[in-house]
């Protein structure tokens, strides 16, 4: 004999209402309002820190993250240097990375992150901070709001290096703010010639060559005269650094074009630094290929973080000069 299937009971009006306050996402309307109950993270999260050398208080810091990490669905959290940890296990290993100190210790992270899709949050103990512009003070907030899911993603556009001499590659890097070419430490000129989509553009005789980001362009290639560019233009800045021809300007070009650079300095080294963190000798045998990269960096942020807010007070603009 075969017995009907049970059906399932119908929960009461009352129990029909906290079901539905308990449920992330359930939209509730009271009168005239309306209220949306936002969707919580119920994933547990692996938090990675990264902080600059020999950082005062990092015990205290990791406390604070791990304190918050708890409270938020037990997540975890690792830190580099730690019971063997690496800074390429936290990026691969990590959900989010959180990086304290400045923009150089960001820097160290932002291709390992950006190849693995890990999105880094940066909270400035340096002097500047573009990328990490985040303050210590605000840390808790900030971390709360992550695991809240408030924070905004700010992707910022990675740039391919590609050094070759002849046939073939020596090295590919992808970098989020600038290479550098530059001569040691010999004050002597350098010679270079640069292509733009294979068109010879300059013959330059100069300390050195920038080619920057957007991202970057608040770094070194601003120092050297180049233009600020805001973060989210397909752009290359092509700066350099004390030209001898003074008609030699910095240049702005389309991320689609290919930029080329070949040696001309034979008796003197001339080094290649990427992000101001690796740095690699070239001579008049390589050429450097500089093109838009597959990858992005997700930086995350407040949404009360504006770039201009950021690029105004860094930069002390608009203080008014005592003016009332």
């Amino acid at each position: 004999i075969r017995r009907p299937p049970r059906s399932t009971p119908k929960p009461s009006s009352a129990a029909s209402d906290v079901y539905k306050r308990q449920v992330p996402g359930f939209h509730a309307n009271f009168g005239n309002s309306s209220i949306i109950y936002p969707m919580a993270r119920t994933k547990k999260q692996i938090i990675g820190i990264v902080a600059k050398p020999d950082l005062t208080g990092l015990d205290k810091i990791v406390k604070t993250v791990e304190e918050c990490a708890l409270t938020h669905h037990k997540s975890s959290v690792i830190v580099e240097g730690r019971d063997g940890i690496t800074r390429e296990d936290i990026v691969n290993v990590a959900d989010a990375v959180i990086v304290f100190g400045g923009d150089g210790t960001l820097l160290h992270v932002a291709e390992e992150a950006a190849i693995n899709k890990k999105p880094v949050i940066g909270i400035n103990l340096g002097s500047l901070g573009f990328l990490t512009e985040a303050p210590y003070e605000r840390f808790k907030v900030i971390l709360d709001d992550f695991f809240e899911g408030k924070l905004i993603e700010d992707n910022r556009q990675l740039l391919l290096s590609t050094i070759s001499n002849g046939k073939n590659i020596i090295k590919k890097t992808h970098f989020l703010n600038d290479v550098v070419i530059n001569k040691g430490a010999l004050a002597k000129i350098i010679n270079l010639d640069l292509y733009i989509d294979k068109i010879l553009v300059s013959n330059l005789r100069a300390d050195g060559l920038i080619l920057s980001s957007p991202t970057g362009s608040t770094a070194y290639s601003l120092s050297a005269g180049g233009p600020i560019v805001s973060p989210g233009l397909p752009l290359v800045i092509v700066t350099p650094i004390c030209p001898h021809t003074l008609s030699n300007r910095p240049l702005v070009i389309s991320d689609k074009s290919s930029i080329k650079i070949r040696i001309d300095s034979i008796s003197y080294p001339v080094f290649v630094t990427f992000d101001g963190n690796e740095s690699l000798e070239i001579d008049n045998t390589s050429e450097l290929i500089v093109s838009k990269s597959k990858y992005k960096l997700c930086l995350l942020r407040s949404p009360d973080s504006k770039y201009f807010h950021v690029l105004k007070d860094k930069l002390m603009w608009s203080n008014n000069y005592g003016r009332k």
